[in-house]
């Protein structure tokens, strides 16, 4: 029982991709019309406060969304912002998690595997 536990552990950690927030090209109306409402934005304002918007679509001359908790509608004005960024799958953070992961269960394997050997740990 224990080994499909484990087998589910370790697939459902390297399954799980590491993002990161990567700038628009051009922050403009048509970058997020592209998005469709179907992302989440962090929008840097000129003001330097940021703001991180779910299911982003362009209203007029703002861009509005969802954001805190609980969330709530938000709008930025097009004016206002300096840069908008989106998230991202890092394909090298994904794979250094993934390497990390299946790296310390095989240091797991060989040290039970290495204690077993020996008659396991001794009780003083």
């Amino acid at each position: 029982m224990r080994r499909p536990a484990l087998a589910a552990i370790l697939f459902a950690l390297s399954t799980a991709a590491c993002h990161s927030w990567r700038p628009q090209a051009t922050p403009t109306p048509q970058s997020i019309e592209q998005m469709n409402g179907r992302s989440t934005v962090r929008i840097l304002r000129r003001d330097r406060s940021l703001l991180v918007l779910a299911g982003p679509r362009v209203a007029g001359d703002s861009i509005v969304g969802t954001a805190g908790t609980p969330p709530q509608r938000a709008a930025v004005a097009m004016a206002d912002v300096e840069r908008i960024e989106t998230r991202k799958v890092s394909a090298g953070k994904t794979a250094g998690l993934v390497a990390g992961i299946y790296g310390v269960a095989a240091l797991v394997v060989v040290l039970a595997a290495v204690a077993g050997a020996f008659g396991g740990f001794v009780d003083c």
